[in-house]
Protein backbone atom coordinates (compact mmCIF):
# COMPACT_ATOMS: atom_id res chain seq x y z
CA UNK A 1 0.00 0.00 0.00
CA UNK A 2 1.33 3.43 -0.95
CA UNK A 3 2.07 5.82 1.92
CA UNK A 4 -0.54 8.37 0.77
CA UNK A 5 -3.22 5.68 0.53
CA UNK A 6 -2.37 4.46 4.03
CA UNK A 7 -2.60 8.01 5.41
CA UNK A 8 -5.99 8.59 3.76
CA UNK A 9 -7.26 5.25 5.08
CA UNK A 10 -6.14 6.17 8.61
CA UNK A 11 -7.67 9.65 8.30
CA UNK A 12 -10.99 8.16 7.17
CA UNK A 13 -11.00 5.67 10.05
CA UNK A 14 -10.29 8.45 12.58
CA UNK A 15 -13.04 10.61 11.03
CA UNK A 16 -15.52 7.73 11.28
CA UNK A 17 -14.60 7.11 14.92
CA UNK A 18 -15.01 10.84 15.55
CA UNK A 19 -18.52 10.76 14.07
CA UNK A 20 -19.41 7.77 16.23
CA UNK A 21 -18.01 9.47 19.32
CA UNK A 22 -19.88 12.73 18.69
CA UNK A 23 -23.07 10.79 18.03
CA UNK A 24 -22.78 8.73 21.22
CA UNK A 25 -21.34 11.38 23.56
CA UNK A 26 -22.67 14.58 22.04
CA UNK A 27 -26.11 16.16 22.31
CA UNK A 28 -28.70 14.26 20.30
CA UNK A 29 -30.94 17.23 19.61
CA UNK A 30 -28.52 18.82 17.14
CA UNK A 31 -29.11 16.11 14.59
CA UNK A 32 -32.56 17.01 13.34
CA UNK A 33 -35.62 19.10 13.90
CA UNK A 34 -35.78 21.71 16.62
CA UNK A 35 -32.22 21.17 17.82
CA UNK A 36 -30.77 21.82 14.36
CA UNK A 37 -33.00 24.87 13.92
CA UNK A 38 -32.07 26.54 17.20
CA UNK A 39 -28.36 25.82 16.72
CA UNK A 40 -28.38 27.45 13.29
CA UNK A 41 -30.29 30.42 14.71
CA UNK A 42 -27.71 30.74 17.48
CA UNK A 43 -24.76 30.54 15.09
CA UNK A 44 -26.03 32.72 12.25
CA UNK A 45 -28.57 35.21 13.61
CA UNK A 46 -26.33 38.19 14.39
CA UNK A 47 -29.27 40.55 14.07
CA UNK A 48 -31.48 38.34 16.24
CA UNK A 49 -33.60 36.71 13.52
CA UNK A 50 -33.21 34.72 10.31
CA UNK A 51 -35.62 34.80 7.40
CA UNK A 52 -37.21 31.71 5.88
CA UNK A 53 -35.02 31.86 2.77
CA UNK A 54 -31.76 31.96 4.75
CA UNK A 55 -32.88 29.12 7.04
CA UNK A 56 -33.87 26.96 4.05
CA UNK A 57 -30.45 27.55 2.48
CA UNK A 58 -28.39 26.84 5.59
CA UNK A 59 -30.40 23.84 6.78
CA UNK A 60 -31.18 22.42 3.34
CA UNK A 61 -34.86 21.98 4.22
CA UNK A 62 -37.94 22.71 2.13
CA UNK A 63 -40.27 25.51 3.23
CA UNK A 64 -42.98 23.14 4.45
CA UNK A 65 -40.50 21.23 6.64
CA UNK A 66 -39.08 24.46 8.02
CA UNK A 67 -42.53 25.82 8.94
CA UNK A 68 -43.47 22.57 10.70
CA UNK A 69 -40.27 22.43 12.77
CA UNK A 70 -40.33 26.18 13.54
CA UNK A 71 -43.96 25.95 14.72
CA UNK A 72 -43.08 23.04 17.00
CA UNK A 73 -40.09 24.96 18.41
CA UNK A 74 -42.33 28.00 18.94
CA UNK A 75 -44.92 25.84 20.75
CA UNK A 76 -42.11 24.67 23.06
CA UNK A 77 -40.99 28.24 23.70
CA UNK A 78 -37.61 27.98 21.95
CA UNK A 79 -38.27 30.44 19.10
CA UNK A 80 -40.55 33.28 18.07
CA UNK A 81 -41.97 33.38 14.54
CA UNK A 82 -42.71 36.88 13.31
CA UNK A 83 -44.86 37.64 10.27
CA UNK A 84 -45.56 33.93 9.62
CA UNK A 85 -47.68 34.49 6.49
CA UNK A 86 -45.15 36.60 4.59
CA UNK A 87 -41.48 37.08 5.51
CA UNK A 88 -41.52 34.29 8.10
CA UNK A 89 -38.64 35.36 10.33
CA UNK A 90 -37.54 33.17 13.23
CA UNK A 91 -35.61 34.27 16.32
CA UNK A 92 -34.47 32.56 19.52
CA UNK A 93 -36.15 33.17 22.85
CA UNK A 94 -34.20 33.30 26.13
CA UNK A 95 -35.29 29.71 26.74
CA UNK A 96 -33.94 28.69 23.33
CA UNK A 97 -30.61 30.39 24.02
CA UNK A 98 -30.32 28.60 27.37
CA UNK A 99 -30.96 25.22 25.76
CA UNK A 100 -28.46 25.77 22.96
CA UNK A 101 -25.71 26.91 25.32
CA UNK A 102 -26.15 23.74 27.40
CA UNK A 103 -26.09 21.61 24.26
CA UNK A 104 -22.97 23.33 22.94
CA UNK A 105 -21.24 22.72 26.26
CA UNK A 106 -22.11 19.03 25.90
CA UNK A 107 -20.74 19.06 22.34
CA UNK A 108 -17.48 20.61 23.56
CA UNK A 109 -17.18 17.94 26.30
CA UNK A 110 -17.64 15.19 23.70
CA UNK A 111 -14.98 16.74 21.45
CA UNK A 112 -12.58 17.07 24.40
CA UNK A 113 -13.08 13.40 25.28
CA UNK A 114 -12.39 12.27 21.70
CA UNK A 115 -9.19 14.36 21.47
CA UNK A 116 -8.07 13.65 25.04
CA UNK A 117 -4.88 11.87 23.92
CA UNK A 118 -3.68 14.94 22.00
CA UNK A 119 -1.84 17.88 23.54
CA UNK A 120 -2.94 21.42 22.77
CA UNK A 121 -0.07 21.77 20.31
CA UNK A 122 -1.00 18.49 18.59
CA UNK A 123 -4.62 19.65 18.26
CA UNK A 124 -3.45 22.84 16.53
CA UNK A 125 -1.19 20.80 14.24
CA UNK A 126 -4.08 18.47 13.39
CA UNK A 127 -6.31 21.45 12.65
CA UNK A 128 -3.68 22.91 10.33
CA UNK A 129 -3.18 19.59 8.55
CA UNK A 130 -6.89 18.97 7.97
CA UNK A 131 -7.36 22.55 6.73
CA UNK A 132 -4.50 22.03 4.26
CA UNK A 133 -6.12 18.84 2.98
CA UNK A 134 -9.45 20.63 2.53
CA UNK A 135 -7.76 23.51 0.71
CA UNK A 136 -5.94 21.11 -1.63
CA UNK A 137 -9.24 19.40 -2.47
CA UNK A 138 -10.89 22.78 -3.13
CA UNK A 139 -7.98 23.75 -5.40
CA UNK A 140 -8.52 20.49 -7.29
CA UNK A 141 -12.05 21.69 -8.06
CA UNK A 142 -13.85 19.28 -5.74
CA UNK A 143 -17.27 20.58 -4.71
CA UNK A 144 -18.02 19.91 -1.04
CA UNK A 145 -21.74 20.56 -1.58
CA UNK A 146 -22.03 17.34 -3.60
CA UNK A 147 -21.72 15.26 -0.41
CA UNK A 148 -24.15 17.27 1.70
CA UNK A 149 -27.33 15.44 0.78
CA UNK A 150 -28.01 12.04 2.25
CA UNK A 151 -28.24 9.11 -0.10
CA UNK A 152 -31.78 8.72 -1.38
CA UNK A 153 -32.83 12.24 -0.36
CA UNK A 154 -33.76 13.28 -3.88
CA UNK A 155 -35.94 10.25 -4.54
CA UNK A 156 -39.68 10.34 -4.26
CA UNK A 157 -39.81 8.67 -0.87
CA UNK A 158 -36.15 8.87 0.18
CA UNK A 159 -36.08 5.13 0.85
CA UNK A 160 -32.83 3.42 -0.09
CA UNK A 161 -34.27 -0.04 0.45
CA UNK A 162 -37.16 0.46 -1.96
CA UNK A 163 -35.51 2.99 -4.27
CA UNK A 164 -38.69 5.10 -4.25
CA UNK A 165 -41.02 2.22 -5.23
CA UNK A 166 -43.33 2.02 -2.22
CA UNK A 167 -43.00 0.88 1.35
CA UNK A 168 -44.09 -2.05 3.43
CA UNK A 169 -45.15 -2.05 7.06
CA UNK A 170 -42.23 -1.19 9.32
CA UNK A 171 -40.15 -0.14 6.34
CA UNK A 172 -37.00 1.93 6.70
CA UNK A 173 -37.15 2.31 10.46
CA UNK A 174 -40.41 4.31 10.11
CA UNK A 175 -38.26 7.33 9.28
CA UNK A 176 -40.26 8.88 6.44
CA UNK A 177 -42.46 11.19 8.46
CA UNK A 178 -39.82 12.38 10.92
CA UNK A 179 -37.97 15.66 11.14
CA UNK A 180 -35.49 16.57 8.42
CA UNK A 181 -32.00 15.32 9.20
CA UNK A 182 -29.17 17.73 9.88
CA UNK A 183 -25.77 17.49 11.51
CA UNK A 184 -23.82 20.65 12.15
CA UNK A 185 -20.19 20.07 13.10
CA UNK A 186 -17.81 22.81 14.25
CA UNK A 187 -17.77 24.77 10.99
CA UNK A 188 -18.56 28.43 10.40
CA UNK A 189 -19.59 30.07 7.17
CA UNK A 190 -22.73 28.12 6.35
CA UNK A 191 -21.22 24.74 5.46
CA UNK A 192 -23.55 21.87 6.23
CA UNK A 193 -22.52 18.38 7.24
CA UNK A 194 -25.12 15.66 6.73
CA UNK A 195 -24.84 12.10 7.92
Amino acid sequence: MAESTEVIKSLKKAANYTKLGMRDLGPKSFKKGQGALIKVLYKFSDEGALCKKKLEKVLGWRGKELRRVAKKAADNGYVIISDPQFKFEVSLTDKGKEVIKKRMTAEDRAADAILEALSGEERQQLLGITQKISKTCEDMGLDYSTIQKRAGHGKKHGCRRHDGHGHGKGCCHQGHGGSPKYVFVFEEGGHRHHR
